[in-house]
């Protein structure tokens, strides 16, 4: 996207905030993590657990990757309880049959899957040379989407949740096969690459139905429902009462080590995830605050925050900006500001401030969390 088109988009979006032709109400969309606490005697089991988050509008947790799991035990609420992780449900349990589909919903019609027995593993199936091959979900390979009657090969490697949001988002899904004829198509598509496609063998799942390939036992077990302590997830009954943390939202925050200018880190958010990161209310900055203080990479970070030349205003890529936590607390204003904006670490706080869109920093993208379920 060209800086001019850029400049374009968000002129036409002003002008028409400014005529007051919509009228747009958001609530807080960035994944944040609560701690529902009671007296030992009122600690409930999994299915109270999970009913209690849901009565909040939320879930139990679902961890997404290592440096998620690592956030979620520094989080505030968590330390400051000073709660040891058996005491904690997590939304991982064991619920699912070997009875399996395709990722887009299609019935597992054609099989040529060598899988026959997966234990507490997630496997999912990658193709190679016509034949398919087991690897774990986590692992990182290129993949396949399609759309109506095209196979299109990604040679980006990502593992198999990222790589169904990547289908999902610029595409339908990830391939599905349903007969021989088809699969020698993808086959010759996808020519000599091993590459994800959509078939996943997973027993266990995650209560708020999210995709996710962590898996991280501190030891084997053989239970249906999971807590968590210092090195992972550890299973144990159901029925045994802890404390729940429910999760709700509908982004995540990544932290994204490169460094490109503001357009060069808007492009990138796009293509790659969501977007550069917009921050709605003060939930949100919390939550943005908690991966700021997590993370070592070094700030500012661009954010998507830019301001109109034309009307002077500070606005996201499609809103304006109503919460707002500037530096100083001050808006900065032309002639003498800069256009684009970043945050920065200040004091274990989130501070935003005017930068010069053309200087290079490290930026904070936002991911939608993807479903197994297609809806």
């Amino acid at each position: 996207m060209s800086l001019s088109l850029t400049v374009l988009m968000m002129t036409s979006v002003l002008l028409v905030l400014s005529l007051g032709l919509f009228d747009f109400t958001f609530g807080s969309h960035l994944r944040r993590v609560s701690l529902f606490m009671e007296e030992d005697e009122q600690k409930m089991n999994w299915t109270g657990s999970l009913n209690v988050c849901q009565s909040m509008g939320s879930s139990l947790v679902t961890v997404y990757d290592q440096e998620d799991f690592d956030v979620l035990l520094k989080n505030n609420e968590l330390t400051k309880n000073d709660l040891p992780g058996y005491n904690l449900w997590s939304g991982l349990h064991k619920n699912k049959s070997s009875v399996t589909t395709w990722s887009d919903g299609k019935s597992l019609a054609f099989n040529i899957s060598q899988v026959t027995s997966i234990g507490d593993d997630q496997i999912c199936e990658a193709m190679t040379n016509r034949t398919w091959r087991a690897f774990n979900c986590s692992d990182r390979k290129p993949f396949m989407c399609y759309k109506d009657n095209n196979y299109i090969l990604i040679k980006e490697e990502k593992d198999w949740c990222q790589a169904l949001q990547y289908c999902r988002r610029h595409y339908t899904d990830l391939v599905s096969i349903s007969n021989k004829t088809q699969n020698d198509k993808v086959s010759e598509k996808g020519k000599n690459e091993t590459f994800w496609i959509g078939l996943q063998y997973d027993q266990w799942t995650w209560a708020d139905g999210s995709c996710s390939t962590y898996r991280k036992w501190s030891k084997p077990g053989e239970k249906s429902c999971s807590v968590f302590d210092t090195m992972g997830l550890y299973q144990v009954s159901c029925n045994v009462e802890k404390n729940p943390i429910c999760t709700k939202g509908n982004m995540r925050i990544k932290v994204i080590q490169r460094k490109f200018t503001w357009e060069g880190a808007l492009n990138h958010c796009e293509s790659n995830h969501n977007g550069l990161l917009w921050i709605e209310d003060e939930e949100d900055q919390k939550v943005v605050e908690q991966w700021l203080n997590h993370t070592n990479v070094e700030g500012p970070f661009w954010i998507g925050l830019r301001q109109s030349t034309l009307f002077g205003f500070w606005i996201w890529k499609d809103r304006t900006v109503g919460y707002s936590n500037w530096k100083n607390d001050k808006i900065p204003a032309m002639p003498m500001s800069n256009h684009c904006g970043v945050i920065v670490k200040t004091n274990a706080t989130g501070k935003w401030k005017d930068e010069d869109c053309w200087r290079q920093h490290h930026f904070l993208c936002e991911e939608e969390i993807v479903l197994m379920n297609k809806k």
